[in-house]
């Protein structure tokens, strides 16, 4: 999905969303509605994903067994299908693409476009993919200006 957005905010955007996991307990002491808790209880951990624009907060969640969640952000020059075929291209060489719980992009006044996607992380994790050869891979795509790999963190109480 691409989106642009027209933001007058002085502020300089560099992301699109923010990642945290939260636990089982954490899930059930929130102000989720029961009917929503019981429809997603059958998971260790839950991705929440927010995402601010303007006056409204999206709140995504998204139930996993694992607290390994990494957030691939990728900074463009602009969107086109050659460049999401690229992105994609990179994520299948690197089996990836069966990992991806979310991914979205969006441009920023037309000149700051971002692709970001949260996947499970355990195929970076054990060993056979670096990140840093994670990151060659799509700076090696036109267009991409900039890669960025976060471990999304658990909710400290």
């Amino acid at each position: 999905m691409v989106m642009v957005v027209n933001n007058n905010d002085v502020r300089q955007k560099n992301k699109i969303s923010v990642g945290l996991i939260i636990t089982e307990d954490d899930l059930n002491s929130t102000f989720f509605p029961e009917e929503v808790k019981k429809e997603i209880r059958n998971s260790s951990f839950y991705l929440l994903i927010f995402i601010s624009r303007e006056d409204s907060i999206k709140i995504s969640c998204f139930p996993t067994n694992t607290s390994n969640i990494k957030k691939i952000l990728i900074k463009l020059i602009e969107f086109s299908p050659e460049l999401v075929k690229g992105i994609s291209t990179v994520l299948n060489e690197l089996n990836l693409s069966k990992e991806i719980l979310h991914t979205t992009g969006i441009c920023y006044e037309l000149e700051n476009c971002f692709y970001e996607t949260y996947l499970i992380g355990d195929v970076l994790n054990n060993g056979r993919v670096s990140l840093e050869s994670v990151k060659q891979k799509f700076m090696a795509i036109p267009q991409v200006v900039n890669v960025n790999i976060e471990e999304i963190s658990i909710n400290a109480k």
